[in-house]
């Protein structure tokens, strides 16, 4: 049995560094003599020596080298702290769809801890992404300091950032008070407010709403009818029996999440909603229309701020000529969408009987 001789290996491609060498000249030379640049400062000799050079090399241009380096690859990113949040979820939806009409592709990316810094910092050693579109958990500073590191254009979402930042965000203050208004008018005098992240933009923004609806209405803001809940429905349960034990007749939640996860909790109580106690929140999407009873809710145009955001991005990557705009806005507020009507508010109980006691 004879064994078959090893196959030789391939001849490697001759480089513009190899004909560089070849030639005696530099790299940059070479590059500009094959490419025939007319503006290149070189001898007609020196010039034929490179030529000649290439040739006993049997130089190749690699087109798709080339390509790479000389073209764009026209792909944005997105980071989002939760991808089945359904702001999140409808902001890709925007964003993807403006993408795709202005001929870029759109990349998503999550970080289950809700941080955008690991993320980010990954972006930061990649020549693909030209933009990134930013949504995050993580304090101002810390995603600052991420911002920084990506050394690219930027667009922060779904809140509005202190300083010199590019950010596209919804007023969800008026969309608290439009929520907190309705529940007033329905009779409602103790309605306690299930917050977001306090200390942050939107669960600050959405306390405030609720302060000033009630302040408007006349009512008392009790900072004890506030409860924090986050974004995170397991912590919905404590938060609502924290309410109801404070004597609240009806609860605006910050997040259509945490509502629907708050009417959840009333129904394993053995409470009716809305007979004995009324829920309202914001962002209509379709969580609202299937839980029982359908939720009363504010409409927040979460898909053209994903929109927005690349359209924002885009004005930075693609500079308008002289004498027009050159770049968006920094900061977009955009403003709610309307109040829905549905079945998970009503007036509440009259008399002895109302309000809901503690278990």
């Amino acid at each position: 049995m004879t064994k078959e001789a090893p196959a030789a290996p391939r001849p490697r491609n001759a480089t513009l560094r190899d004909v560089a060498r070849e030639a005696g000249v530099d790299v940059s030379t070479v590059s500009r003599v094959l490419k025939n640049d007319k503006d290149v400062r070189t001898s007609a000799e020196t010039r034929q020596r490179i030529i000649d050079a290439a040739e006993r090399l049997q130089y190749r241009a690699n087109p798709l080298a080339r390509a790479l380096k000389m073209a764009r690859s026209r792909t944005l990113l997105i980071v989002v702290p939760q991808i089945e949040n359904p702001v999140f979820a409808s902001a890709i939806l925007g964003a993807e769809a403006e993408a795709r009409a202005q001929g870029y592709v759109l990349l998503v990316a999550y970080d289950q801890n809700g941080s955008a810094a690991s993320v980010l910092e990954r972006v930061s050693q990649s020549s693909l992404i030209e933009g990134v579109i930013i949504a995050s958990f993580d304090e101002d500073d810390s995603l600052r300091q991420s911002i920084a590191a990506i050394n690219r254009p930027y667009v922060v979402i779904n809140r509005v950032l202190p300083g010199d930042v590019h950010c596209v965000a919804v007023d969800t203050c008026a969309a608290a008070a439009i929520g907190v208004s309705h529940l007033i008018a329905l009779g409602h005098r103790r309605i306690g407010h299930l917050a977001g992240r306090l200390g942050r933009f939107n669960g600050n923004a959405r306390r405030q709403g609720w302060q000033e609806a009630m302040s408007a209405a006349g009512l008392e803001p009790d900072p004890e009818l506030v409860v924090e809940a986050g974004y995170d429905p397991a912590r919905v349960p404590g938060a609502v029996d924290a309410l109801l034990a404070r004597g609240v007749t009806a609860i605006h939640a910050a997040t259509l999440l945490t509502g629907a996860a708050a009417i959840a909790h009333l129904h394993k109580r053995g409470l009716d909603v809305p007979d004995d106690m009324s829920v309202v929140t914001m962002h209509d999407d379709l969580l609202a229309r299937v839980v029982h009873p359908e939720i009363t809710t504010v409409g927040l145009p979460t898909s053209e701020m994903g929109r927005d955001a690349v359209r924002a991005l885009l004005a930075q990557l693609e500079p308008a000529p002289a004498g027009g705009v050159t770049e968006a806005s920094r900061v977009l507020l955009l403003p709610p969408g309307d109040l829905v009507v549905r079945a998970s508010a009503a007036a509440p109980k009259a008399g002895p009987e109302a309000g809901v006691p503690a278990a």
